[in-house]
């Protein structure tokens, strides 16, 4: 059996655990508090960008990316 690089040196100091009880699980979608969060925060975002649209916030990023009139220096 071939070794990796660098497989050795961890089997040397004794790196290598030799029993191995790890449990694999089926992944699922679980509603937790992160969910509630994300959802939460996506209303939030969805209200500021109402907000920004029905006060002139597209004109106002037209506006600013105009150079000023000559008489403003």
């Amino acid at each position: 059996m071939s070794t990796k690089p660098g497989q050795s040196h961890f089997n040397g100091f004794a790196l290598v655990p030799s029993e191995r009880k790890a449990r694999v699980v089926e992944a699922s979608i679980t509603w937790n508090y992160t969910t509630w969060l994300n959802i939460a925060f996506l209303g939030l975002a969805a209200l500021l960008v109402w907000r920004f649209l029905k006060t002139g916030g597209p004109e106002m990023l037209r506006m600013m990316n105009e150079p000023p009139p000559a008489e403003a220096h």
